[in-house]
């Protein structure tokens, strides 16, 4: 387990499936991408299958992130899980207006976990935040 912010905790699937670790942190909601996993009922769950490689779509990050956001902003405890986890929180991080090396640098210690966030989906989501905010402003 790895806590980034306070209501934010990063692991994998071993502890998530564990009710009382799950009991223990409080978690309130579980962002998970991927097949198994026995969760409480209780819980709020973001699960989604993963691709076959691991990787994120873009529509998957975007979506994982979303579901984050809204978590956070309604005061849950969010455990994400595995590394498309990391990936999702670093997104979020980037989202948050840290850099993505500075977003990876916080989840530091996590890749020894085999949590490491997917650089690759990180840098097209920072690339597509830059696009999103240049058309905001009436940039092309």
């Amino acid at each position: 387990m790895h806590q980034i912010l306070d209501r934010l905790i990063l692991s994998d699937l071993g502890q998530a499936n564990d009710p009382f670790f799950l009991h223990q942190h409080d978690v309130q909601a579980i962002l998970y991408f991927g097949d198994g996993g026995l969760f409480p009922d209780d819980i709020k769950l973001y699960n989604r299958p993963a691709q076959a490689d691991g990787t994120l779509t873009v529509d998957m990050l975007r979506d994982g992130v979303t579901f984050l956001r809204e978590s956070l902003a309604a005061g849950r405890r969010v455990l994400a899980v595995g590394p498309s986890g990391a990936t999702i929180v670093a997104a979020y991080l980037t989202e948050m207006g840290f850099s993505p090396a500075q977003s990876i640098q916080m989840l530091a210690g996590v890749h020894d976990r085999g949590l490491t966030p997917d650089v690759s989906s990180l840098s097209e989501h920072a690339e597509d935040l830059q696009r999103r905010s240049r058309l905001s402003l009436g940039h092309h």
